[in-house]
């Protein structure tokens, strides 16, 4: 009776997204984190976010978006920044791929290039907040949001096979 009560593929798809979640952070902070363009470290967990709402629903995007905000705040020192955007991001990425776009690798990187803009430009807007807007801040941003990219096309598969198994 109770094992009728409790859906083991999602349990399943759970502890898998789980553990996708863990390794794009340790990827961000460890061992990827340190490789820098012009001085500037990529940021790809968005992409983490993003790929669990276009495979598993934007429920499940914003609930392990919640997640990855969490790791990511810790890890980047913010306060509540990142636990505030991640779900967004999560969220809108799987109604997009519900009803707007194919779960497509095209369409799922337009979606984590606007993701990164949209994380950059927090990002820059909570420093200017404290001692203005530069112009270095903007080409850091823009060039973060570009630099994230090749991360984000190798999150996708991974999260593809766990959202669609087989396909």
């Amino acid at each position: 009776m109770l094992r009728d009560l409790i859906n083991l593929k999602k349990l399943r798809d759970a502890a898998l997204y789980l553990l996708f979640c863990a390794a794009a952070v340790f990827l961000q902070d460890s061992v990827i984190g340190p490789i820098r363009l012009f001085g500037v470290s990529m940021m790809f967990v968005p992409a983490a976010a993003v790929a669990v709402g276009y495979f598993a629903g934007g429920v499940w995007g914003a609930a392990f978006g919640l997640v990855l905000g969490f790791l990511s705040d810790i890890s980047f020192g913010y306060v509540a920044l990142f636990v505030a955007l991640f779900p967004l991001l999560g969220f809108f990425a799987g109604v997009l791929s519900h009803w707007y776009v194919n779960a497509g690798l095209f369409a799922y990187l337009c979606t984590c290039l606007a993701a990164f803009a949209i994380t950059a430009a927090v990002q820059v807007l909570f420093a200017a907040l404290g001692s203005g807007l530069t112009a270095s801040m903007l080409v850091t941003a823009l060039i973060q949001t570009l630099w994230s990219l090749p991360m984000a096309a190798v999150l996708y598969y991974p999260a593809r096979a766990i959202g669609r198994p087989g396909a």
